[in-house]
């Protein structure tokens, strides 16, 4: 996906869209995680919301995905921290709850209440981030082709190993 935005002279060019995940769920992303090996969007992953506030001056962010408990904070602690510093950046908090469900409905009027854009239901789609970024149907299409599903079992062998890596240190 290429977002299309004005540079410093005025003239349009097309970037990556940037998106952190702060979640220690990273298997919620897998839809992601595939679109961002195929080169279509700038994906960070972190799981606490110390790590990720490292990254607001560092890169170019269009969206943040948050999920309500952090390793280190909650999601709502963590998003009134991002909130003077987020810029342009569009904020999703993510909830495990299913949509419609009561417990969703909770999570969407505590996320009103943090001052997030959108709540959403892991696991995340490509579609929630084209939603959450705004972007016309049309321009979805193009942007975000349907990709093969993957499992996490296709994740390149580093981040593989990384998430193996993960889950051992939250056993031990």
């Amino acid at each position: 996906m290429m977002v299309i935005a004005n540079d410093l002279a005025g003239e349009l060019v097309a970037h990556l869209p940037g998106v952190v995940v702060v979640d220690p769920r990273f298997d919620a992303y897998t839809a992601l995680a595939a679109s961002a090996r195929m080169g279509k969007l700038d994906l960070h992953m972190r799981s606490s919301g110390h790590a990720a506030l490292k990254l607001v001056d560092r890169i170019h962010v269009d969206a943040w995905l948050i999920a309500s408990e952090l390793d280190d904070m909650s999601g709502e602690d963590f998003v009134g921290l991002l909130q003077a510093r987020r810029g342009d950046a569009k904020i999703a908090m993510v909830d495990e709850a299913t949509a419609g469900s009561r417990r969703f409905a909770l999570a969407e009027q505590a996320g009103r209440e943090a001052g997030v854009d959108m709540v959403l239901s892991a696991p995340i789609t490509v579609a929630d981030l084209e939603e959450l970024l705004g972007l016309p149907i049309e321009e979805r299409r193009l942007r975000f082709p349907a990709a093969p599903g993957r499992s996490w079992a296709a994740l390149p062998v580093s981040v593989g190993a990384a998430m193996i890596a993960i889950a051992v240190l939250m056993i031990g």
